[in-house]
């Protein structure tokens, strides 16, 4: 993994310029499902442990990716997507409501809820069912189609790390009993778009490569992507819109981006990515000089214990933001010096 100088940064710091939406964006007006041929069965309830009791398991691997959830009891959570997700693609639970998309690169974590499953995809994107027959974006978690159209499910504050890194972090917090190993089947996780998902995918973006990972921000009344720098050990992206001041974190040893708010009480800090900081706490404030860590914790300083608000936001493909989300603007950092 490549390091940043000191300078380039810095230059991480400043907020950046937008590019709106594309003159050549395509819409279908119908935009059709394509359905799953074979049903899935989805995993509900799974029996909870700790993540330290199932780490002496040496059933989940270091670098194995999972889906944490932040604010909750035990300091949240996390269970590898290798065993949980890949392969039935939908946790119904009281943790949460966990839909993952390989091809649209992200996991949702959403307020527990029941009886969904995965259903098809529509314009590339994973599409689920609820127990009503409503249909639902995976992604974005709005109905479109059912009893319930035009409802959105509520996320949860969340993020997607490696386990070794996330049992760093919280030894103490929660995750899915293991016992003996088999009873979950182990699923790679794809590192290509399937053709199920080419060929639904009829909405199409050009200001940004299809698998680019994003950031996607949901603020009040817009939406904006935040590129994802994948050679770039740490950075922090500064950002205000419809009134709200956030912070992007990008740690790149794990591949992990995750928005804040920056208000602290009545304060505005002003993060960045301190490249002499502690790997559990990468990040600083200039104000108090507080290190934060990849979670929004304070790690240590004069906000040590403190928790940054999380901002709606999920990790994913920029193909998927945009054929949800076709008026999202683009994020531009300033160009890093070396």
């Amino acid at each position: 993994m490549r390091l940043l100088s000191k300078f380039a940064l810095s230059a991480f710091l400043a907020l950046g310029s937008i590019t709106s939406a594309s003159a050549d964006t395509t819409e279908s007006p119908q935009q059709p499902i394509k359905l799953l041929e074979q049903a899935v069965t989805p995993i509900t309830e799974p029996p909870c442990s700790y993540c330290s009791t199932q780490h002496v398991k040496s059933v989940i691997q270091g670098d194995d990716r999972v889906i944490a959830w932040l604010r909750a009891a035990h300091n949240g959570g996390a269970f590898p997507i290798r065993l949980f997700l890949a392969g039935p693609r939908v946790v119904n639970d009281t943790y949460g409501l966990f839909f993952y998309d390989p091809d649209g690169g992200y996991v949702a974590a959403y307020k527990k809820d029941y009886g969904y499953h995965f259903h098809g995809w529509r314009n590339g994107v994973m599409v689920v069912q609820g127990r009503d027959g409503t249909l639902w974006s995976a992604l974005t978690g709005t109905a479109f189609e059912g009893p319930q159209k035009g409802t959105q499910l509520e996320r949860i504050p969340s993020l997607v790390t490696n386990w070794n890194y996330w049992l760093m972090l919280h030894p103490e917090s929660t995750t899915y009993d293991l016992f003996d190993g088999k009873r979950y089947a182990s699923n790679p996780l794809p590192a290509s778009i399937s053709n199920d998902a080419q060929l639904s995918h009829v909405r199409h973006d050009d200001r940004l490569p299809v698998s680019q990972p994003v950031l996607g921000v949901e603020y009040a009344a817009s939406q904006r992507a935040y590129p994802l720098p994948a050679d770039t050990a740490r950075a922090c992206f500064l950002d205000e819109v419809d009134s709200e001041p956030i912070a992007v974190f990008w740690y790149g040893n794990t591949q992990t981006a995750v928005a804040f708010s920056r208000k602290v009480d009545d304060q505005v800090l002003t993060f960045f990515a301190d490249d002499i900081s502690p790997e559990s706490a990468p990040f600083k404030d200039k104000e108090t000089g507080t290190r934060w860590s990849i979670a929004g914790r304070g790690i240590d300083g004069p906000l040590r214990g403190r928790e940054l608000t999380w901002t709606k936001s999920i990790q994913c493909r920029w193909y998927a933001w945009a054929s949800e989300y076709p008026e999202t603007t683009v994020f531009a950092a300033p160009k890093a010096v070396e």
